[in-house]
């Protein structure tokens, strides 16, 4: 399995390309730079489906273009961000120039524990980590932990954004430290990769 880092460098905001050596399909967490991940995937790669930690707009803003070249690629989420992807208030694009309102309609609701299969032997799993805002979601993938903006490195977690909470924030971030040992590769929402061990709390 492969992770690629794929950058907006307007937003600083990370998209993750899955894939594998031995398949064509790719999945995605978060699609804020769509034209990036189709620079990397190339023609025959089949995009099954994108996984969004939050639905802040420097985190969907290539949503649309993505739905549109791949159109049965499903979008997973928690409820609460799925009805962000329809709100310009509530995914904040409104106060950009670009507002964002969902095109497709392909939506798969998730929840912790959930476990979607990608590849012969790997699947995906779902927690929920609430505190940056209602909707947060982070994923395991063998060692690979993408945490979005519930929690990065050395960063502070914003819980003043609407939809935030910091006693929320506090028990995610005791969710999120558990399940890191030596060998984890957190995939945080914003700036690089790390292994950082077992210690931010």
């Amino acid at each position: 399995m492969l992770v690629q880092q794929i950058v907006h460098q307007a937003f600083t905001s990370n998209t993750y390309i899955i894939s594998s050596e031995k398949e064509d399909d790719i999945w995605l967490v978060d699609i804020g730079n769509f034209y990036g991940v189709l620079e990397n995937i190339g023609n025959n790669a089949n995009v099954k489906g994108v996984f969004i930690t939050h639905y802040h707009y420097d985190h969907i803003y290539g949503i649309n273009e993505l739905i549109e070249k791949y159109p049965n690629c499903k979008v997973y989420a928690a409820a609460h961000t799925i009805e962000g992807l329809y709100s310009v208030k509530m995914n904040l694009s409104f106060y950009h120039e670009s507002p964002i309102i969902f095109n497709g309609s392909i939506t798969v609701e998730i929840k912790e524990n959930d476990k979607i299969p990608l590849f012969e032997n790997i699947q995906l799993q779902v927690f929920e980590t609430p505190g940056h805002n209602t909707g947060c979601l982070t994923f395991k993938v063998d060692n690979y932990l993408f945490t979005g903006d519930s929690y990065i490195p050395n960063i502070d977690v914003v819980t003043k954004l609407k939809g935030g909470n910091k006693e929320a924030n506090l028990l995610s971030l005791a969710k999120i430290n558990s399940m890191i040992t030596p060998q984890t590769i957190i995939c945080p929402g914003h700036f690089e990769m790390s292994n950082k061990s077992k210690d931010f709390i």
